[in-house]
């Protein structure tokens, strides 16, 4: 190798050092005659040692980039679906929630005083909603499948039902339903009777 290369390299290798120490972004801590403290990247003294600082920490997020509309949106929906819903979007979901049978003013013959109670709604009910059934003002939780068999004495019933959230918040409420529970007279299933043989 040529001699005076070799002592070339020698010379620029020192010069290369605060190039190094400028790309880590050294630190030094100066403290002047009345006590003020002074961060700074320049090496105050031939003699000063940088701070020994920790690494930074860095955090991935997902945060979309602001200038991309579509990752926003995607946010958006994303959380959107995770929310759990307010009672005010349960009520406008579940505003068509009504009792389909019986019948306002409906009138049910020979039934064993067995009636059958259903309610409905457009929107699937969710499991976590549960229904509260109120029959001549006494209340019943009742099952999911949307309809209740239920016996009761002859005369005249109310039922009305009610959707409640996990918290017991009412969500939404049917229109009270009036009916009516008839029994056949046994004096109308008599034969009709014969004349009197003794009469002219």
């Amino acid at each position: 190798m040529n001699k005076g290369l070799v002592i070339t390299l020698i010379f620029l290798v020192p010069l290369l050092f605060p190039v190094v120490t400028m790309a880590e972004g050294e630190i030094y801590k100066v403290v002047d005659a009345d006590g003020n403290v002074t961060f700074t990247d320049q090496r105050p003294s031939a003699g000063a040692t940088p701070l020994d600082l920790p690494p930074l920490s860095v955090i991935q997020t997902d945060t979309p980039d602001p200038g991309d509309p579509g990752a926003t949106a995607d946010a958006t929906a994303a959380v959107d679906e995770n929310a759990e819903p307010t009672p005010q979007d349960l009520r406008r979901q579940f505003q068509d929630f009504r009792i389909s049978r019986p019948l306002p003013e409906e009138t049910f013959w020979g039934t064993e005083n067995s009636v059958v109670v259903t309610w409905e709604t457009a929107q699937p009910i969710p499991s976590t909603l549960k229904v509260m059934l109120y029959v001549d003002g006494q209340a019943q939780q009742a099952p999911g499948g949307g309809s209740v068999s239920l016996t009761l004495d002859r005369g005249e019933h109310q039922v009305y039902a009610e959707l409640r959230d996990q918290r017991n918040r009412r969500v939404a409420a049917t229109e009270t339903v009036t009916f009516f529970i008839k029994q056949n007279s046994a004096n109308f299933s008599r034969p009709a009777g014969r004349p009197n043989s003794g009469s002219p």
